[in-house]
């Protein structure tokens, strides 16, 4: 059977706007003023821990402070266009989803909220205590546990740090990009979707070949 793994923020999730609003606010608590632009360039290339990290080294309490401060704005949080009928189409096509993230706790109620929760087999999220990506424990724990076919197992993500996940996990990797997304392709990914709603045609091509 077909499996895809789903990242959530920026991929499912339209979250970025409050990712960096609330790394903005972040630094402006500790006296910062950083470029709206730049800082999503940066996360989209590489993670918000790290960019905390190297911008205010020393200060590893921050990341709570972010993770506060952005878990209270999950309400805002809306899914991307067309993720609610694609992944109605790929269930209703056969294709298993499973979700890996960094996002914590709360990311089960966020998609139950957005009425999305009933699509995944799994949502594996930071609190297992795996190895952040690109580690490629998380995808291989989904394996392992639900018996996945790497051949036929796919993860979907927005940035360079999910395709390289892929790439460590042994599946394939497929990139969203919708438009005006600062992330650049790796060469590693299979395919790149602007358009959710294109997913589950380039599935089936996919799958086929």
């Amino acid at each position: 059977m077909t499996a895809l793994i789903w990242d959530l923020d920026g991929t499912l999730l339209d979250s970025y706007g409050i990712i960096v609003d609330s790394v903005l606010a972040v630094a402006a608590e500790r006296g910062v003023r950083l470029d709206r632009a730049g800082t999503h360039r940066e996360l989209i290339a590489g993670s918000v821990k790290d960019f905390l990290a190297s911008r205010f080294p020393g200060a590893p309490e921050l990341w709570d402070r972010y993770r506060a401060v952005s878990a209270a704005r999950d309400g805002e949080i809306t899914l991307m266009p067309g993720a609610a009928g694609t992944l109605r189409a790929l269930k209703e096509a056969g294709v298993r989803s499973f979700v890996y993230t960094h996002k914590g706790a709360a990311a089960p109620e966020v998609l139950r909220r957005l009425g999305v929760l009933e699509y995944f087999d799994c949502v594996l999220t930071a609190e297992a205590g795996l190895p952040r990506k690109p580690a490629p424990d998380g995808i291989e724990w989904l394996v392992r546990r639900y018996g996945l076919d790497k051949s036929r197992t796919f993860y979907i993500g927005d940035r360079p740090i999910d395709a390289k996940c892929a790439e460590n996990a042994g599946v394939g990797c497929i990139l969203y990009k919708p438009a005006g997304s600062p992330a650049e392709p790796t060469g590693t990914e299979l395919i790149t979707v602007p358009d959710l709603r294109n997913l589950p045609g380039e599935m089936e091509s996919l799958i086929s070949n």
